[in-house]
């Protein structure tokens, strides 16, 4: 069953081509990797297929749904309820705790029973500490910024989740354990996972040879 697909995606910036007619079809409960260098428009890519961006032109349907054929608020909604994304810069929210940070796609749901126990359960799994859950993001590391960003993509449980370099700012330990998790979570639920990096051995470290997929220039190299 496809869990996500694409046809003919293109995006330019300022007249240059970032992707150049992108078909791609991700089965349900696969664990993709794209990978490729910097500026080679997996992270645009990545934004489009979660409705972050929108393509100059081509289609995008994820769990059955036509995304860009959504309002606005029906995209927004349908992605803090079908999909999580943890962004290469974390997009933390500065006002609020990572405790907060975390519990909050709950609290919008209105699924926040448990919710502070749910958080301090990922927390513990992504190696976060408790202490830290108390902290404001500046006051964080950049690592214990970026597994708040993973926990708050983990909390509830999305079908799918998109990941944009998910281990960039940790240690060794704190890679591996975030890794294990990840393929625990897509192993245990079927998540459809679509994870991003530049890394060959990140890559293998997660995806089987067949669902490793490499961009270079705006096209994807079959």
């Amino acid at each position: 069953m496809i869990e996500i697909q694409t046809e003919g995606i293109k995006k330019d910036y300022n007249g240059e081509p970032c992707l150049k007619g992108i078909s791609l079809s991700i089965e349900k409960g696969s664990f993709v990797t794209l990978m490729g260098a910097s500026g080679s428009g997996k992270t645009t890519l990545l934004e489009i297929l979660a409705g972050i961006r929108r393509p100059d032109e081509g289609s995008v349907v994820v769990r059955s749904k036509n995304l860009f054929g959504m309002t606005e608020k029906e995209k927004a909604l349908f992605r803090r309820t079908e999909m999580g994304v943890v962004y290469q810069n974390f997009s933390l929210i500065s006002t609020l705790t990572a405790l907060d940070n975390i519990t909050l796609p709950l609290i919008l749901n209105k699924n926040s029973e448990h919710a502070r126990e749910k958080a301090y359960d990922i927390a513990e799994r992504l190696n976060l500490p408790f202490t830290a859950m108390k902290k404001f993001p500046e006051e964080l590391s950049g690592g214990q910024q970026q597994r708040v960003a993973i926990a708050r993509a983990l909390v509830y449980n999305p079908p799918v989740l998109f990941l944009d370099e998910p281990t960039s700012s940790l240690d060794t330990l704190n890679t591996y354990n975030v890794l294990c998790l990840l393929k625990e979570i897509n192993k245990e639920y079927g998540t459809t996972i679509l994870h991003i990096t530049h890394s060959v051995k990140l890559a293998e470290a997660v995806s089987e040879k067949d669902n490793i997929i490499k961009i270079s220039d705006g096209v994807l190299q079959i």
